[in-house]
């Protein structure tokens, strides 16, 4: 009975610390994840330095900040797949808390920091300055059960395809520009000129859904020439 009572507590105080943790590191990672400008050790440093001041008292309710719940020992081992030892750092937790909190700052001294993907909407840890966006697991309700990542980058290229200086937009609108001027001078068919229109309009479609044929004939079958002998043919 005794040793449940113990256990009954430690589990207490448990819970009480990782809620804690939990409110204090959430609103600091959802400023991680908004750090698009530098994701490197140096800028989440000066993040760190932001939302916990210098003035910040780990003795003021904040248990979960103490630094007084590990050991550290300098040790020096042969790591699996080596032949040549290293001196390592080995820590010693007397709570999961302690644990949690010194993993995610030993990974914001290098640059390691948690991100929440845009898709499933899960936390994971960017390890480098890149601007991942999404994580590797499943995106939840794809039929094809492609990961977030992959959805992500399909995104990514219908955003970049949809932006007003791609270059199949640009080739669209030049003809576009070009038709409505020949038709403005009175040297191109104002009936001729729509049929040309119809067309410059579904190959920009098809270019946009078919890469070969963007990267290929696309560009030359949109020149004024062409478009206009295809239109001659469907009058």
């Amino acid at each position: 009975m005794l040793m449940l009572q113990r256990y009954t507590a430690v589990c207490g105080h448990l819970a009480y610390s990782l809620e804690e943790y939990q409110k204090a590191m959430l609103d600091f990672a959802e400023q991680s994840d908004g750090n698009e400008a530098d994701r490197t050790a140096e800028g989440f440093a000066k993040m760190f330095g932001t939302y916990f001041p210098p003035e910040f008292s780990i003795t003021e309710g904040n248990a979960w900040m103490s630094t007084l719940n590990n050991s550290v020992q300098y040790i020096s081992v042969i790591r699996p797949g080596e032949k040549v030892a290293k001196l390592v750092k080995r820590m010693h937790y007397v709570s999961f808390v302690g644990m949690f909190r010194s993993d995610l700052f030993e990974g914001l001294c290098v640059g390691h920091a948690p991100k929440k993907c845009k898709i499933c909407g899960k936390w994971f840890l960017t390890t480098n300055a890149r601007h991942t966006k999404y994580c590797g697991g499943y995106a939840p309700g794809d039929k094809l059960h492609r990961t977030c990542r992959q959805i992500g980058n399909l995104k990514g290229r219908e955003q970049r395809e949809l932006a007003d200086d791609h270059p199949i937009i640009q080739i669209y609108e030049k003809r576009l520009n070009t038709i409505n001027r020949y038709v403005k001078r009175g040297t191109l068919d104002a009936d001729l000129a729509e049929v040309m229109k119809k067309l410059a309009k579904d190959k920009e479609l098809r270019a946009k859904s078919d890469v070969a044929y963007a990267k290929g004939a696309y560009e030359k079958e949109m020149e004024q020439a062409a478009l206009l002998a295809e239109a001659k043919i469907h009058i």
